[in-house]
């Protein structure tokens, strides 16, 4: 005796959300990556337990080991660092500096940078450094 059921069910996944979740995804990623900016030196930075963010945006001097120096992002010499910095730092009632090193950058190459900012009308100075 042969009993007549239900036709049987095609399994069959709906690709269509798929397709929408993964373009999605895509688009996100696509996005984020542009909001990355590399520096244009490679630096490690420094660590401190008591570091904190500041809070305006500062001129951002970057020192590598090798001795060379940017400043937002632009590769400077020494002997033009003061003349560069001077009007990015009038723009300003009090001019902030963030000096990116190098962990094993040396105190001389430090100081003489933290001198042409306080020359140039720096008035604070920040040492940016990672949290530990």
């Amino acid at each position: 005796m042969e009993f007549e059921g239900r036709a049987p069910i095609g399994q069959q996944l709906n690709m269509a959300p798929l397709i929408d979740v993964v373009l999605l995804l895509l688009i996100f990623f696509m996005l984020t990556s542009t909001f990355y900016t590399a520096q244009a030196i490679e630096l490690q930075l420094p660590s401190a337990s008591t570091s904190t963010p500041a809070d305006d945006q500062p001129v951002v001097v970057a020192l590598s080991k090798a001795g060379e120096i940017t400043v937002n992002g632009s590769v400077v010499a020494m002997d033009v660092l003061i003349e560069t910095l001077r009007p990015l730092l009038s723009t300003t009632e009090k001019p902030a500096v963030t000096l990116k090193t190098e962990a094993t950058t040396s105190v001389q190459q430090m100081l003489d940078v933290m001198d042409a900012v306080r020359a140039a009308g720096g008035q604070r100075v920040a040492i940016a450094t990672e949290k530990r």
